[in-house]
């Protein structure tokens, strides 16, 4: 077996022995070892250490594993930490219930060595593979951003100096009133959608060298965000005949986040539902809804749609498919920020479109921990 040598290994169990015996054995396994005797304990150590891996039991006094696990994942330090359950639950709706909420593997009690230094190093050869993604997609979206800024900047860029050079190079004496302001509207367009590009570009290059600190962050009702955005854009989408409307929500749901970034990713969702939109489009929903340790905000729309082949595309930075047919710019761009404003949270932008009859887009951010 391939042992990584020196991992630091996070070992939570309330029983003593027990918990002297995996440290024992992972100790001889060449692993370096901590141990906490329950959640609160560990959560305790974690402002301190960080491991590689968490190997927790379940069921434990003061905190237990679940409770320990909502707190990591709330924490943008430590929610990327591989978590493997220990417990003497072996039911199958146990286990699937684990893995829902992101458990990394699940090991049932008593538990033989070898199968626990398989699951550890497992658990350390994706957290390396997932590394050495994020490095490749940070290659790809270089590439793109470049791809990005030949494409998104020609159009507008075209109207304003096409029209320019037009008065420019019209006398006076035969220019009329109407010529005047289409001119000056096609300028003013253009214009303002340059103005939407470069702010978008400025706010992912500050996207990019933004980390967010536990205390940056802020305990904000779900509900209340969308409400403030479909407000803010309730104008802008009755002007193109759409109709906003907000599902009600039976349960509270509180997120952990940077309120201006989040409210910026639901401002150009839905800004994306507007402008792509058809002819009979008529709705525009907005919801929040909530899986285990994650609170969705979700917007539903019935306007173009994207084709299943392009789907994949779209998961893609920058990603705009079919290109040449659009007459609106910057979708890419918006996808984009609000794909980092995921990453950076812990969370993670769904999409589910079917071509013709409109997309619904769940922007998933880890639920705060309310005691």
């Amino acid at each position: 077996m391939n042992v990584t040598e020196n991992a630091f290994i996070l070992v939570v169990e309330d029983n003593p022995d027990l918990n002297f015996a995996l440290c024992e054995i992972l100790s001889s396994y060449h692993y370096q070892v901590r141990a906490a005797y329950n959640g609160s304990e560990a959560l305790s150590l974690l402002r301190e250490i960080k491991p590689d891996v968490i190997l927790c039991d379940i069921m434990m006094p003061t905190m237990d594993g679940y409770t320990l696990l909502q707190h990591t994942r709330a924490d943008v330090n430590l929610r990327m930490l591989p978590f493997i359950f220990l417990t003497a639950r072996s039911s199958t709706a146990d286990q699937r219930h684990a893995k829902e909420i992101g458990i990394e593997d699940y090991l049932t009690k008593p538990i033989d060595s070898n199968d626990l230094v398989i699951a550890i190093e497992n658990a350390l050869q994706r957290r390396k593979i997932m590394r050495e993604e994020v490095e490749r997609k940070l290659d790809d979206l270089r590439n793109r951003i470049i791809g990005m800024l030949q494409h998104e900047f020609r159009t507008p860029l075209t109207f304003v100096l096409g029209y320019a050079e037009l008065l420019a190079n019209t006398d006076a004496a035969s220019i009329n009133l109407a010529e005047l302001k289409m001119s000056a509207a096609a300028i003013l367009d253009g214009g303002r959608r340059l103005q939407r590009l470069i702010e978008g570009f400025l706010l992912l290059a500050e996207l990019q060298n933004r980390t967010l600190a536990r205390g940056e962050l802020d305990q904000l009702d779900a509900v209340t965000l969308w409400r403030d955005i479909a407000q803010e854009l309730e104008g802008e989408a009755t002007a193109a005949g759409l109709h906003i409307v907000l599902a009600p929500v039976e349960i509270p749901a509180v997120i952990l986040g940077d309120a201006h970034m989040i409210e910026e990713a639901l401002r150009r969702l839905l800004d994306n539902a507007v402008r792509y939109r058809r002819p009979e489009s008529r709705l525009i929903q907005v919801s929040v809804t909530t899986l285990a340790t994650y609170v969705g905000l979700r917007i539903a729309d019935d306007g173009t749609g994207i084709p299943a082949a392009e789907l994949a595309e779209f998961a893609r930075p920058f990603a705009q498919p079919n290109r040449a047919q659009r007459t609106t710019t910057g979708a890419g761009l918006s996808l984009a920020l609000i794909k980092h404003v995921a990453d950076l949270h812990g969370g993670q932008l769904q999409i589910e479109s079917v071509y013709g009859q409109g997309s619904t887009f769940t922007l998933w951010l880890p639920a705060a921990v309310t005691d």
